[in-house]
C-alpha cells in the first residue's frame, strides 16, 4: 500500500479540485429534489380537468376505424374525449399525435394560438393572459414531449404563477408548472440532473456528459474512502495525521460520510444505465404483441360503454380500448358527483356482459400463462401489497403511486412481469439484471428499501441527515480545492530582514 499511497493522494487531490463544486451541488440539490419532483402533469390532474363526454346519436367510430379512414398507421395510443362540443379521437402514431373527428375521421388542423388559449382556460378554469409558441424550454425539454412539438406556452391568471403547455396536435394540456415548483426545481432537479435546456435538448450528448462526469466522481469518492481507511487502520503512528484545521475536518467527516458518498455517486452513475449494463427498458414490442393477441372484431362501440356508465349515475370523461389475449375491452374513465375519479370496463368484442372494475382474474392468469410458451409455465401470484421489485414511493415520477392489486408472473429463466388487471397492461417487466438495477441504483440512491418505505419519517431523516454530512464533506473539499489553486501566501514577520 505504501507505494500506492502517493499516486492515490495525487489522484484524489486533483479530482477533488475539479469536482468539489459538483459534489457540493449534487448533495444540496438532492435534498431539494427529494421533496420537490420535476414538473409533470399527472394522470389524475389531466382526468380531473376533462369535460364529460357528450356523444351525439350515431357516434362514434372506433380508433382503428378512424385511423384507417384517415390514412394513418395503427395508433399506439388512442383516447376518445371532447374538444369543446366535438367528440374526438386523440391518436398517437410513431413520433406524432393527431386529433380526429370521432364521427367522420377527419383529421383536425393543429390548434392555433387562440384555440390553444381556449383549451388552457377550460383546463384551468381561469383566463390565459399570454401565449407564446415554443419548441422547448426548461420545463418541457424531456423527449417524451417530442411528438407534441412545437408547444403553446400559456401564462394563466392567478397568484400561483400557473403556466400550461398545450399540444397543438393532441389539442390538450400536456404539462403544468407553478411558480414555487419552478423556483425549487432550479435548485433541485435542474442542477442535480445537469438538466439545463442547452444540454438536455440533445439527449445523447447529455447522457454522455453525465456518464463521463460520474465516472471520475466515483473514483474521487473511492480514493478518498481508501485513503481514509488506510490512515485509520494501517497507520500505527496516528489515526488523524493532519494538524491543519481544514485537512483534519475533511479527514474526520470523510470517515463518517465516505461510504454514503461513494454509494450515492456509484448509484448515480448506474441511473444512466452506462454502456447498457442493465439492458433495455420496458416490455419488448414482441412481448406486448403476444400479450394483446390478435385484434378482434368489435361488436360494441364506445357510445354503448358510455351509455352503460351514465346509467349508473357516473360522468364519462374519456374512453380507450384495452386489449388482452385476443379480447377487447372499452375502458371508460369516470367521475362521481363528489368528483371522485374511477373507471369501468365493458367487453367490446362480445354482445353480453356487464360493466366491470377490472379484467377478470381468470383472463389475466391465462394470458400470463401463455405469454412465454418457450420458457415454460410461470409461477403466478396475486399481490395486494408491494414487493421488493414492484413498489411505490412519494412523488409524481415513475415510482409514484402505482396500482394494486397486480398479478406477478415469474419464469424459471429469471424474467418477471407485473400486470394491472384494471388497465389490462404489463406495468413492469424485467429479468435478472432488473434486480441489480433495483438494488444498486434505486436502493442505494433513494434508500427505498422496504423497511424504510414502511417508515417514511425514518427514511426522510436518513436521506436528509446523510445528505447534510455529505454537504459538510463537500464544503471542506471546496476550501481545500481553493487553497490548492490559490495557496495562502506567507508574509514575513515584521522586523524580519531576510530576503
Amino acid at each position: 500500500m505504501g507505494g500506492l499511497k502517493k499516486p492515490l493522494i495525487w489522484l484524489h487531490k486533483w479530482l477533488g479540485v475539479v469536482l468539489a463544486l459538483f459534489f457540493l451541488m449534487w448533495f444540496a440539490s438532492g435534498v431539494v429534489l427529494y421533496y420537490v419532483p420535476y414538473p409533470a402533469l399527472t394522470s389524475a390532474e389531466r382526468l380531473a380537468a376533462l369535460a364529460p363526454l357528450a356523444l351525439p346519436p350515431g357516434c362514434c367510430l372506433s380508433a382503428q376505424q378512424a385511423a384507417a379512414q384517415a390514412g394513418l398507421p395503427a395508433p399506439t395510443q388512442a383516447r376518445l374525449g371532447m374538444l369543446g362540443a366535438q367528440p374526438v379521437w386523440r391518436l398517437a402514431t410513431p413520433g406524432h399525435w393527431h386529433t380526429l373527428d370521432a364521427r367522420s375521421a377527419q383529421v383536425l388542423a393543429p390548434r392555433d394560438a387562440a384555440q390553444a388559449q381556449q383549451i388552457a382556460a377550460a383546463f384551468a378554469g381561469r383566463e390565459a393572459l399570454a401565449v407564446e409558441q415554443i419548441e422547448r424550454d426548461q420545463w418541457s425539454v424531456p423527449q417524451g414531449l417530442d411528438p407534441h412539438r412545437p408547444l403553446f406556452k400559456m401564462r394563466m391568471a392567478g397568484g400561483d404563477g400557473l403556466e400550461l403547455y398545450v399540444s397543438p396536435f393532441a389539442a390538450e394540456v400536456v404539462r403544468d408548472t407553478r411558480r414555487a415548483e419552478r423556483f425549487w426545481n432550479w435548485l433541485g432537479a435542474v442542477p442535480h440532473w445537469l438538466y439545463p435546456t442547452v444540454l438536455r435538448q440533445f439527449p445523447q450528448a447529455w447522457h454522455q456528459v453525465v456518464v463521463w462526469l460520474s465516472i471520475p466522481a466515483v473514483l474521487l469518492a473511492a480514493t478518498g474512502l481508501v485513503l481514509g481507511l488506510w490512515q485509520l487502520f494501517l497507520n500505527r503512528s496516528r489515526w488523524i495525521p493532519y494538524r491543519k484545521r481544514w485537512l483534519r475536518w475533511h479527514h474526520i467527516v470523510g470517515l463518517v460520510a465516505g461510504v454514503c458518498t461513494l454509494t450515492w455517486m456509484f448509484s448515480g452513475l448506474l441511473s444512466m444505465n452506462p454502456f447498457g449494463v442493465f439492458g433495455g427498458g420496458g416490455p419488448a414490442a414482441s412481448l406486448r404483441s403476444a400479450w394483446e393477441g390478435a385484434m378482434p372484431a368489435l361488436v360494441r362501440g364506445p357510445e354503448q360503454a358510455v351509455q352503460a356508465v351514465q346509467a349508473e349515475g357516473l360522468q364519462a370523461l374519456e374512453v380507450d380500448l384495452l386489449r388482452i389475449a385476443g379480447q377487447a375491452w372499452w375502458r371508460v374513465r369516470t367521475r362521481t358527483a363528489g368528483a371522485d375519479l374511477g373507471q369501468r370496463l365493458l367487453r367490446a368484442d362480445q354482445p353480453g356482459g356487464s360493466l366491470q372494475d377490472a379484467v377478470p382474474e381468470a383472463t389475466v392468469q391465462a394470458a400470463l400463462a401463455a405469454l412465454r410458451p418457450q420458457a415454460g409455465a410461470p409461477a403466478l401470484e396475486r399481490l395486494a401489497a408491494y414487493d421488493d421489485l414492484y413498489y411505490s414511493r412519494h412523488g409524481s415520477g415513475a415510482l409514484g403511486q402505482r396500482p394494486l392489486p397486480v398479478w406477478r408472473a415469474q419464469w424459471a429463466d429469471g424474467v418477471h412481469a407485473y400486470v394491472d388487471p384494471a388497465s389490462a397492461a404489463i406495468v413492469q417487466q424485467g429479468d435478472g439484471r432488473s434486480s441489480y438495477r433495483r438494488w444498486l441504483y434505486h436502493g442505494l440512491h433513494s434508500l427505498d428499501f422496504a423497511p424504510l418505505l414502511a417508515r417514511p419519517l425514518l427514511r426522510s431523516t436518513l436521506v436528509v441527515g446523510l445528505s447534510l454530512l455529505g454537504l459538510a464533506l463537500c464544503l471542506t473539499s471546496c476550501v481545500l480545492a481553493w487553497r490548492v489553486l490559490r495557496p495562502v501566501r506567507k508574509y514575513p514577520v515584521r522586523g524580519d530582514n531576510r530576503a
